[in-house]
C-alpha cells in the first residue's frame, strides 16, 4: 500500500508555487546519484519522489538536503510497501496520482503537466514501466539517466535521455504528410519558409517544441529537429501508412487544381 509523506513536510520549503511550476517525480531505488543529474539537467521547481519504504526515511532526509542546496520547492516522498506484490502497481499509481492531487491544490487547479519531467531510472523494472504510463497520462516527460563508464565523470547535459511520450507521437501523426516531408527534407531551418510552404502554423510549432520534436530560435527565426523529433519522423515516413496518406493528399491537391482550371476556363 501506498504511504505518502506528510504535506506539512512539503509546504516547509521555500520556492514560489504556481500553475506553471516545472515537476520532476523520481521513482528511486536504493541507488540516488542519478537524482542528482537529473535535478542539475532539468533545474525543477519541486521535486517528488516515489520509492519502496525501505527507503522512505533516507529519501526524506535526502529530498530535505536536495531541496536546499539546489533551491527547488520540496515535494512530498511517497513510498509503497508492497513493492515486490501483485498490488504494488495500483500502489505506485495512487502514489502518482497523490502527486498530481497535491500539486493541483497548490496550482488552483491549473497544472500544466506538459512541464513535468519524470524520471524512470531507480528502481524495479515494474517501477519504471508504471512511471512511462503516468508519464502519458500526464502528457509529461519520461527520461532516463545513463550511468557513465567507470572512471568517467558524470555530465547532466549529456547523460540524460529523453523519451518520446504519447502526446508527441500524436502531434507527429497529426501532420498533413506532405508537411511531415517538407520537415524531414528542408535544410534551410528557416521558419518563415516553413510557413509559408506548408500548413504548419505558430501554435503547431508551439505544440512540437512543448512535445520535444523542435526546437525553435526566435531571434533568426529559425527551427530544427531535435534528434527525437528526427526519428519519430522518420519512423513515420517510413511506414506503409504514410505513403498511403501522401499520396492521397496529392491527389486532392490535384483535383482542386483541375477544378480551381475548370472555373477559370469556363467563368
Amino acid at each position: 500500500m501506498a504511504e505518502g509523506a506528510g504535506g506539512e513536510e512539503a509546504e516547509e520549503a521555500g520556492g514560489e508555487e504556481g500553475a506553471s511550476d516545472r515537476v520532476m517525480i523520481l521513482f528511486m531505488g536504493g541507488s540516488h546519484e542519478h537524482a542528482i543529474t537529473s535535478i542539475q539537467h532539468f533545474v525543477p521547481d519541486a521535486v517528488h519522489i516515489i520509492t519502496s519504504d525501505k527507503f522512505d526515511k533516507a529519501y526524506r532526509r535526502r529530498l530535505k538536503e536536495w531541496s536546499q542546496k539546489y533551491k527547488f520547492r520540496r515535494g512530498t516522498v511517497q513510498a509503497v510497501s508492497d513493492l515486490f506484490e501483485p498490488s504494488s502497481v495500483s500502489s505506485l499509481i495512487g502514489c502518482a496520482w497523490s502527486v498530481a492531487g497535491h500539486e493541483h491544490n497548490l496550482s488552483g487547479g491549473k497544472m500544466a503537466t506538459y512541464l513535468w519531467t519524470i524520471g524512470i531510472t531507480g528502481g524495479t523494472m515494474h517501477m519504471a514501466a508504471v512511471a512511462s504510463l503516468v508519464a502519458g497520462v500526464l502528457d509529461a516527460h519520461a527520461f532516463y539517466v545513463i550511468k557513465p563508464e567507470e572512471g568517467t565523470a558524470i555530465m547532466p547535459n549529456r547523460d540524460i535521455i529523453m523519451l518520446p511520450g504519447i502526446h508527441a507521437l500524436k502531434m507527429a501523426m497529426a501532420l498533413n504528410p506532405l508537411d511531415l516531408d517538407f520537415m524531414m527534407s528542408d535544410d534551410t531551418g528557416d521558419l518563415d519558409r516553413l510557413f509559408e510552404e506548408t500548413g504548419v502554423e505558430p501554435w503547431m510549432m508551439d505544440l512540437m517544441e512543448t512535445s520535444i520534436l523542435v526546437e525553435t530560435n526566435p531571434d533568426e527565426p529559425e527551427w530544427r529537429l531535435t534528434p527525437m523529433g528526427g526519428k519519430l519522423l522518420t519512423m513515420l515516413r517510413s511506414g506503409p501508412l504514410h505513403g498511403m496518406l501522401a499520396m492521397g493528399e496529392m491527389e486532392r491537391i490535384k483535383a482542386a487544381a483541375h477544378s480551381r482550371a475548370d472555373i477559370d476556363t469556363h467563368g
